[in-house]
């Protein structure tokens, strides 16, 4: 595969910057899962909370994934994308977001549905 053709995730699944690195002991204040129908993938993300300040916002995202490179790297960019928003605004994370980051392929955009899927998860586990 040539530069011209590969996928615009394969830079962010080659150099992922927010996984979930085992020696990380930080107390997460939110936690989910998710998985595939097949389960052929399943995603872990954590959140750290910064509650001062007028809304809640999350301070630092980290991942996991059991999975093909494309949820690695969706996994990767939202935990980017992330960082500082308020609880509110995550919840408005959509797979068009997905696409328009990574330039997914129609065929991809379930990686996104995966990550979106856990952040769900976290943010029922946050009571929110």
């Amino acid at each position: 595969m040539t530069d011209a053709h590969a996928p615009g995730w394969l830079p962010r699944f080659l150099a992922p910057r927010h996984a979930l690195a085992e020696c990380d002991i930080i107390e997460w204040h939110g936690d989910g899962v998710a998985d595939t129908p097949g389960a052929d993938a399943r995603c872990r993300l954590r959140v750290e909370i910064d509650t001062r300040g007028d809304a809640p916002r999350i301070r630092r995202a980290v991942f996991s994934v059991f999975g093909p490179p494309v949820a690695v790297a969706c996994a990767d960019w939202a935990c980017e994308w992330l960082g500082d928003r308020t609880i509110d605004a995550a919840r408005g994370l959509m797979v068009e977001d997905f696409e328009q980051a990574l330039a997914l392929a129609p065929g991809e955009r379930y990686a996104a549905l995966l990550v979106i899927d856990a952040l769900a998860s976290v943010l029922v586990n946050l009571g929110s």
